[in-house]
């Protein structure tokens, strides 16, 4: 059976004092409560002959890396032998933290990372997500993929550097104008997926 998972953004602060202050201090704002689409759900929806798992981690919006890696492990066994991990944003750390620390004891397919921080000063709270090293990934994954785009605001483009330097043999795409890849759709990354 062939299998995807994406792995969700999300938040995590150094200290539940800081995480209050970001409650208190940041607006709601009326555009991002309406329903909007997301490229995961299409991802879901439009890649057919795969199951496409989309697990929600606990308490993205104040993660913890330790209470993730319990999740994750009671994922693993239930993953085949035909897997692709994708990661976003907090969840791309999440993988390359743990995977780092924790090689798979078979590759994956393919593992991708989508906008991920390593340990930029400038992120406001990088939390116990913080990576202090990506090397040794490959051992994980046959392929690795480094998605970014030079105008994130919320991850700065410098921080891919940081994972090529850990990931030479790592296959980069490289965009001008996605942002944070907050967007309904990711044709992309969906032809990379379909790739056999």
């Amino acid at each position: 059976m062939k299998q995807i998972v994406i792995i969700h953004g999300g938040s995590s602060f150094n200290s539940y004092e800081n995480y209050l202050n970001h409650l208190k201090s940041s607006q709601l704002h009326y555009e991002r409560l309406l329903w909007s689409q997301k490229w995961r759900d299409w991802l879901a929806q439009e890649i057919v002959d795969t199951d496409v798992l989309l697990p929600d981690f606990p308490n993205k919006q104040n993660a913890s890396y330790a209470e993730w890696k319990i999740y994750f492990e009671k994922l693993l066994p239930l993953l085949g032998d035909d897997v692709q991990l994708v990661g976003y944003s907090l969840g791309a750390m999440f993988l390359a933290k743990y995977l780092h620390e924790s090689p798979l004891s078979s590759p994956v397919r393919r593992l991708v990372l989508v906008s991920p921080c390593y340990d930029d000063e400038s992120v406001e709270d990088l939390g116990s997500f913080r990576v202090t090293s990506a090397a040794g990934l490959e051992k994980s994954a046959k392929e690795v993929h480094l998605f970014h785009s030079k105008d994130d605001p919320v991850v700065p483009f410098t921080e891919l550097a940081k994972f090529q330097r850990d990931l030479p043999t790592a296959k980069l795409h490289i965009f001008e104008d996605r942002n944070h890849f907050f967007q309904p759709t990711f044709p992309e990354l969906k032809e990379l997926l379909e790739q056999k």
